[in-house]
This record gives structure tokens, C-alpha cells and sequence, in this order.
């Protein structure tokens, strides 16, 4: 998988979605991954986090079943990562009147990811793989995994801070969790602010 620049994403300075999607859809078919039709539209979100910094800080994600119950509901969500690209440090909280903190597992379809947490019992980072510089100073996780497709990892503690960085070849996760609700949604970058699109929620 070739690494695109940082200027592939923002011609004329501004970040562009379809250009996302379209080095999305190159790495899907690098991965024989099919391509459904509806991830033309809004059912396919891919945000750069307003960080400008797409090439390593971003995501692309489609979300197949998000139903809220009392006891956690359940959750349905593909990742899309391309190579060495990061999806910024968050922890999921409980939220009264609204939803328990979000429960999540992640398996690995293809590529590789690396799973950042925190530990009781630290185990420091995998070598070769890097923070990006413009999340680093705020990142608190102190411990990091390999993962590589067909290995399962999860949530080890209720609102752990946590985040994914994928490996050289890029990374298509299929994430199995509780219900997701952008009110719970927590960020240690001070300057970071999103919200998943209510038409990609429903």
C-alpha cells in the first residue's frame, strides 16, 4: 500500500472527503474488500479529527447497526485505517439518562493495527511504531499490541482511554460494541471536537 502525501487530501488547502474515500476504496481493493454501494454516500464517513493532518490523523468508518437499550444495546462498526494512520486517543463514558460507558471489541479483517491502552501493569510501546507528533504530547495510554487480521482485542476497563494506529499495509477492523452516542464521546486533545454524522448513526 503506497502512502499518499498530506496534499493528496487537501487540494486547495481544504480537506477533501472524496479524496478520502477515493484512497479508501484503492486500499479495499487492495484487499479484495467488497465495496457496497452505498458507501458513496453518507453511510461512509471519513474525518480528518479538523486536525489537518490526514495522512496520519483520521479514520474512515461505516457504522452497519447502532440500537440503544437499557442494558448497553449493540453496536456494528467497520474501521478503515490507511498506512501508519491514527484515530485519536478517546475513552467512552457513561452518560445518565442516555447510554452506560460503550463496551468494544475489535477484530482485525485485514492488515495490521497497533492497540494503544492503559495498564495496570505497563508494558511501554511495540517498537517501530510512532505517535503522531501532533497528538503525542497529549496521549496518557502507556501500553501498545500488535494486532494482524484474525486477532481479537477489547476494551479491558469501563471509559479506558484508547485509540489505533494501523500498521505499513493499512487496517479494515470490525469493531463489535455496545450502543455509540456522540455525547459520551470523550477526547484528550484539548483542540479536538467531533461528532459522527447522525445519518451515518441511523
Amino acid at each position: 500500500m503506497e502512502r499518499k502525501p498530506n496534499e493528496f487530501f487537501y487540494p486547495n488547502g481544504k480537506f477533501s472527503e472524496e479524496k478520502a474515500k477515493e484512497a479508501y476504496f484503492e486500499m479495499m481493493n487492495y484487499y479484495n474488500y467488497p465495496i457496497p454501494e452505498s458507501f458513496s454516500g453518507d453511510k461512509f464517513w471519513c474525518p480528518d479529527f479538523d486536525m489537518g493532518d490526514f495522512v496520519n490523523v483520521g479514520m474512515g468508518g461505516v457504522i452497519w447497526v447502532n440500537h440503544n437499550h437499557d442494558d448497553g444495546g449493540y453496536m456494528g462498526h467497520e474501521i478503515f485505517l490507511l498506512p501508519g494512520q491514527m484515530i485519536p486517543e478517546h475513552a467512552h463514558v457513561a452518560v445518565e439518562g442516555v447510554c452506560p460507558a460503550k463496551k468494544e471489541a475489535w477484530l482485525v479483517r485485514h492488515g495490521s493495527i497497533y492497540n494503544f491502552s492503559i495498564k495496570k501493569e505497563p508494558t511501554g510501546f511495540v517498537d517501530g511504531v510512532e505517535i503522531p507528533e501532533s497528538q503525542r504530547e497529549h496521549c496518557v495510554v502507556n501500553s501498545s499490541d500488535k494486532l494482524v487480521a484474525g486477532e481479537l482485542d477489547y476494551l479491558k476497563t469501563e471509559s479506558e482511554m484508547h485509540f489505533m494506529i494501523a500498521g505499513p499495509e493499512g487496517a479494515i477492523v470490525t469493531e463489535f460494541a455496545t450502543y455509540h452516542d456522540n455525547k459520551a464521546l470523550r477526547f484528550t486533545h484539548p483542540k479536538l471536537q467531533f461528532e459522527i454524522k447522525d445519518e451515518a448513526l441511523s
